[in-house]
């Protein structure tokens, strides 16, 4: 993760080290949610500011919903994000879009207007996220093009964009079975697997 990065959360990383009541909303599909775990990566992340920063007080609400596609998360913004006032939010969609065959330029476009909407409401910092490798044919492959578009919308958005799937990937070079971070059958991250999020999260912070 590149410096450059760390300055789409400059504000709330000031916070945090200020000793201030900073709150995070956690969006986007099952993968935010946590499927079939105790703790997902909002979870482990919220543990890890608090370690890092004792004196802030850091709310970390998880609006992840299982299933949902980026259609889903525009119709739900409102509620979901919006009236929590946020000071960050993380965005993650992507793999939904890609299996229930939503168009890479309505994804794209479904992005753009989220990030939109949260900048002329609460004004938040915003970080998109991609997922983590899919193991299901033809999905491992298909999915990368709507990685790749959520770091295009970060970019053309100015907010920052965090590579889940890269972090992944350096794992499994340095000799960390895939398998090992997954749920058996499913491609879910396991406990192990969304705690490598939570630490590329922390990159920034």
């Amino acid at each position: 993760m590149t410096e450059d990065q760390k300055r789409f959360v400059s504000r709330t990383r000031g916070d945090l080290a200020a000793g201030a009541d900073v709150t995070i909303v956690a969006y986007g599909d099952s993968i935010t949610a946590g499927f079939a775990v105790r703790r997902g990566f909002p979870s482990f992340w919220k543990q890890m500011l608090e370690e890092k920063y004792p004196e802030a007080g850091v709310e970390m609400i998880n609006s992840g919903i299982s299933g949902d596609t980026t259609l889903d998360g525009l119709s739900r913004l409102d509620w979901a994000v919006l009236s929590y006032e946020p000071d960050l939010v993380t965005i993650n969609f992507g793999i939904n879009d890609c299996v229930l065959g939503l168009g890479l330029e309505e994804f794209e476009m479904n992005l753009v207007e989220m990030v939109r909407r949260i900048r002329a409401g609460p004004g938040s910092e915003i970080l998109l996220l991609s997922s983590q490798p899919l193991e299901t044919p033809p999905y491992e492959r298909l999915v990368m093009d709507y990685y790749q578009a959520i770091e295009r919308v970060a970019k053309e958005m100015e907010a920052g964009f965090v590579d889940v799937h890269g972090a992944w990937m350096r794992r499994v070079g340095q000799g960390t079975p895939l398998s090992s971070l997954i749920l058996p059958g499913l491609d879910h991250p396991n406990e192990a697997g969304y705690r490598i999020i939570a630490e590329e999260l922390m990159e920034l912070f």
